[in-house]
């Protein structure tokens, strides 16, 4: 090794050393936690890595090659783990795997550094530990690639980083295999010129410096749109406040009227909530809207918009689907929030009114979205005018539901059925132009019990 190399490799020490003070100053100073934490803890390990490697460049031996294998691989590994928490699309029994293979690995090469000959166990110890280490890069520049968000400066600065650091890797691993049997840490042997020695070392600083400013930008770009997207939540429910709502809503309205595609409106309200709140207090309502909000999110599809629009009323957007085809899901959601349990001090269940109806191109998206609703809103109460609990589309005629629920209701009663309320809200629905078959799969899926005729007309007709 030539005279100049030792100041050089020391040099490198220098840096690595300041990188890993920068680590342990984002870890700590700005009192990050979950994949933020492994992110920084992750640039402090491969710190610790560039330094041992150096050191082992200077004064060479099969231990420090061990350690300087070990950190740089449990550098990859931490980061892998931070990307996958961080959203990022990974199966857990595949970074699981990750894991205890390369726990497996770092026993492997302190095996292999018993080893009499040191020579060659140095070698073997270099391009095993390179080998895998540049495995579980390319494994987070796939992460990386799969990532669907928009590509910022954050995300493009972690990408060079995760290139340097397996071009690095690589040059290491070529580089081993190249030397024979050289004894020094430097994959040239000492009659070699130092410079192509050092690069791998100056790639993995690369990697660090702009890992530790990617992963910086990319926790604060991803932390802002967190708030972002929390600023548009109801803070109770999780659903759009009604801000959003709006916004989204004349999007699509736009692009229906664009399109020409259908675009279908859901008014829920719950019914007589107001008694569930004097009786039972407000946080037993508010734990009841929570639920329905739940049950919302889980009964519509991904296409749909969910939002709490004020108080017990919520608001479903259903693009390209049709008043009709909305029924079976007004349908769904209604015998779903049928399921729901009233505070003890009410007893029975929820029940909600929902009112349908279909956007109407008005040459105006705020125009058309406010008529949709206001539409699907006059369909709504005249649902709570007929009786509650049952699904009304704007375009069937008003009254003729009531009447039909009524009688059906009083004959279940004379009868003494128990299906009673669900044959009434059935035939509610058929009166409303809902297709006979929907109507029937979605009174088949509650057959209330008796308190439930009792809770109607307590605390949920209204």
């Amino acid at each position: 090794m030539s005279p100049d190399l030792p100041t050089a490799y020391l040099t490198l020490l220098v840096l690595f050393a300041s990188t890993l003070g920068i680590s342990i100053g984002l870890r700590y100073g700005a009192a990050q936690a979950g994949h933020r934490a492994r992110w920084t803890d992750a640039h402090a390990f491969a710190s610790l890595g560039g330094m041992a490697l150096a050191l082992g460049a200077i004064a060479p031996a099969p231990l420090w090659a061990v350690l300087a294998q070990a950190l740089c691989l449990g550098a990859q590994l931490m980061l892998v783990r931070g990307l996958a928490a961080s959203g990022m699309a990974m199966a857990p029994h595949h970074l699981r795997a990750m894991v205890a293979g390369g726990v497996a690995s770092v026993a492997l090469l302190a095996l292999i550094a018993t080893v009499q000959d040191a020579v060659m166990a140095e070698r073997a110890i270099r391009t095993l530990g390179h080998a895998i280490t540049a495995l579980v890069v390319w494994q987070a520049l796939r992460l990386l690639n799969r990532e669907r968000r928009s590509h910022t400066i954050g995300h493009a600065l972690v990408w060079v980083a995760c290139c340097a650091q397996l071009a690095a890797q690589g040059l290491c691993l070529a580089l081993a295999l190249a030397a024979g049997g050289a004894g020094a840490w430097s994959p040239l042997g000492p009659e070699e010129p130092g410079m192509l020695a050092q690069a791998p070392l100056l790639l993995m600083l690369i990697a660090v410096l702009s890992g530790v400013v990617g992963f910086t930008l990319l926790s604060a770009e991803r932390q802002l749109a967190e708030q972002r997207a929390r600023a548009r939540l109801d803070s109770l429910t999780g659903l759009f406040h009604r801000g959003a709502l709006d916004d989204a809503a004349m999007t699509l309205a736009a692009e229906a009227g664009r399109t020409g595609k259908p675009l279908s409106c859901l008014v829920i309200d719950v019914d007589r909530f107001k008694q569930v709140n004097d009786r039972a207090g407000h946080q037993a309502g508010d734990q009841v809207l929570k639920h329905i909000a739940e049950t919302l999110r889980r009964a519509c599809r991904s296409s749909d918009v969910a939002a709490r629009f004020g108080g017990e009323e919520f608001c479903l957007l259903c693009p390209n689907t049709g008043e009709e085809e909305a029924v079976p899901l007004a349908e769904r959601i209604r015998a779903r929030i049928a399921g729901i349990a009233l505070p003890e001090e009410i007893g029975g269940h929820a029940s909600v009114s929902i009112g349908i109806a279909q956007a109407e191109d008005a040459g105006d998206a705020r125009r058309s979205w406010e008529q949709l609703f206001d539409a699907a809103d006059r369909a709504l109460y005249r649902a709570k005018r007929e009786g509650r609990n049952r699904v009304m589309r704007a375009g069937a005629g008003a009254g003729v539901g009531a009447n039909v629920a009524a009688n059906a209701a009083a004959n279940g009663s004379a009868n003494g059925s128990a299906n009673a309320p669900a044959n009434a809200a059935t035939h509610a629905v058929n009166a409303g132009g809902v297709p006979a078959s929907a109507a029937a799969k979605a009174a088949n899926e509650i057959t209330e019990p008796a308190a439930w005729r009792v809770a109607c007309g307590v605390s949920v007709g209204g």
